[in-house]
């Protein structure tokens, strides 16, 4: 299904990466790629015969996701740094007789679930929030096309079509006093440039339930400047992202 897209266009954007600092999921996004969605208990824990593995075997309680719903699921993990020698600040690790809520999805072909940088996480001592748990019931109502998507960690990742360079080079260049701008690009599904405004001159309608923006609306704060109005100019020239 296609997405329609809110995107930010600077002039620089810098940051520093520190090991394991994830950005927060929104839980239907998540929901939405997963293969299963489920809370159960941890019955098995059994490590390989090199300790560099361990494989967990869940019984299932509750099953979110519509499709089959198998009582249990195995899942092959990566071991403890102890046994592995790798230490690094993502360690975590599953335990016999834990409970957990589960977002199950396909890598390499792999079922598997990750206790960091994921919303699955063990609810003996961190219940279920209620924004999430209302994510949860309403999951399979969830259509894709129904939303605009800008900041959803692992999901919105984009390929644009031309180089920013060779859209900016077609434009006059003058000396601005303030050649800078954050400016905010609505995309359809299709994927047409629909609005461009500064990066605080729209509005968003947010659903409710599912935390994620339904309507995009330009308000535009005055004056702009010199630059940023010949930039807007340029940007509405664009056609499906050429």
């Amino acid at each position: 299904m296609k997405k329609r897209i809110l995107t930010t266009l600077t002039l620089l954007i810098s940051s520093l990466t520190f090991a394991c600092s994830c950005d927060e999921i929104n839980p239907i996004i998540e929901y939405y790629s997963s293969e299963y969605v489920f809370e159960g208990k941890i019955i098995s824990k059994v490590y390989a015969k090199d300790s560099l593995t361990y494989k967990v075997t869940f019984d299932i309680s509750k099953h979110y996701k519509n499709g089959d719903f198998p009582k249990k699921l195995e899942f092959d993990v990566t071991a403890e740094s102890k046994y592995t020698g790798e230490w690094t600040s993502c360690d975590w690790n599953a335990k016999k007789n834990q409970n957990w809520l589960v977002y199950a999805y396909k890598y390499n072909g792999n079922l598997t679930f990750s206790g960091i940088c994921s919303n699955s996480k063990v609810t003996d001592h961190r219940t279920i929030g209620l924004r999430e748990q209302k994510i949860l019931d309403n999951g399979n109502s969830f259509k894709l096309e129904n939303y605009i998507y800008q900041f959803e960690h692992g999901f919105n990742y984009t390929k644009p079509i031309s180089d920013i360079d060779s859209i900016l080079k077609t434009g006059k260049i003058k000396d601005y006093e303030r050649p800078f701008t954050w400016l905010k690009l609505f995309i359809d599904e299709n994927g047409n440039l629909n609005s461009v405004t500064t990066h605080i001159g729209y509005q968003l309608k947010t659903d409710t339930i599912f935390n994620l923006p339904t309507e995009f609306k330009i308000k535009l704060r005055k004056p702009l400047t010199e630059f940023e109005e010949d930039a807007i100019e340029l940007l509405k020239k664009i056609q499906n992202g050429k």
